[in-house]
């Protein structure tokens, strides 16, 4: 009878390749796989690489969306800066406005994510025995972070750049406007310097000057397009404090990369003294063997002359 069946049987082992049943005659291969069950560290490391990679998807989803948002609010823009219907333009300028509240959602949530992810972490260093138990997983999370908050620079740098970009567009089209459909009072057309001090004046509310006088619409849409440039100014100061708040993150982690490159030229320096040791190694281990050698063959010399004295003893 086969035993080897009736063991896997009776410990719950699968039988595999055809073995034959307990109580069977037939002889066959048998195969016995026993899955070791996970240790309580590995466990717990599990979990929380488990929970940290959720907040790794929802930071990655967030960034993602503001660099989408940020596609359509520059295509929006484009749209209003070419188009001559006031009202359309005014529904294209609240789905503007509601775009960049969604920016600026998406990017406090990102934010408080990445403040989540540094919680996550920091949960494994309470100890110093925690923090050696968990250091890979610590090491993972780090660099994960780390990434993230990279991803999340790089998306608000484009989105800051596609605002100042727009606000020097409504600059130039204010510019432009005040110097077709306005004069001088001498009635001498409108040089440069003078469209871009009324410009700046619209922009300072300041429409004091007998120019604005003359066209009350085409003072409305300067006005509109002043509006346009605050709104862009309110989410630029948004954006500053946001980059403020995501400075302190840049600032810890320029912490961590000096502690890095000091290890690293530490083991620069270690490595280099390896080399010299290891220099001086060789040069030590041929001197040895010369002195071996050396001697080998002052032993033979010796060797040979006692033989060669026993024999000329024997012939005389």
């Amino acid at each position: 009878m086969n035993r080897l069946a009736q063991f896997q049987a009776v410990c719950g082992f699968s039988l595999l390749g055809g073995v034959p049943v307990p109580g069977s005659d037939a002889l066959g291969f048998a195969k016995v796989t026993v899955t070791e069950p996970p240790s309580e560290q590995s466990v717990e490391a599990a979990q929380a690489l488990q929970e940290f990679y959720k907040l790794v998807g929802d930071i990655d989803g967030a960034i993602d969306r503001i660099m989408t948002l940020t596609q359509e609010i520059a295509a929006k823009h484009s749209a209003i800066l070419s188009n001559v219907d006031v009202v359309k333009s005014d529904s294209m300028r609240q789905d503007v406005e509601e775009l960049t509240n969604q920016i600026n959602a998406s990017a406090q949530a990102a934010s408080q994510t990445l403040g989540a992810m540094k919680a996550e972490t920091d949960k494994l260093k309470l100890t110093p025995e925690m923090e050696s138990q968990f250091v890979g997983v610590i090491r993972i999370e780090e660099n994960q972070r780390r990434y993230m908050l990279h991803r999340l620079s790089e998306a608000m740098e484009a989105y800051q750049r596609q605002q100042n970009l727009v606000g020097a567009q409504y600059r130039t089209r204010t510019e432009r406007h005040i110097k077709i459909k306005y004069t001088n009072p001498d009635g001498t057309a409108i040089d440069d310097e003078t469209a871009k001090e009324l410009a700046q004046a619209v922009l300072e509310s300041n429409l004091t000057n007998s120019i604005f006088q003359q066209s009350k619409d085409v003072l409305a849409q300067v006005i509109e397009t002043r509006n346009d440039i605050y709104h862009i100014e309110q989410s630029m100061r948004y954006l500053n404090q946001l980059f403020n708040d995501l400075a302190f993150l840049v600032h810890e982690q320029g912490e961590i990369m000096d502690v890095i490159l000091k290890n690293i030229e530490c083991t620069t320096q270690f490595v280099e003294a390896g080399r010299k040791e290891m220099r001086k190694a060789r040069k030590y281990k041929k001197r040895s063997r010369r002195k071996i050698c050396c001697m080998v063959i002052v032993l033979a010399v010796v060797v040979a002359l006692f033989v060669f004295a026993a024999v000329l003893g024997k012939l005389l």
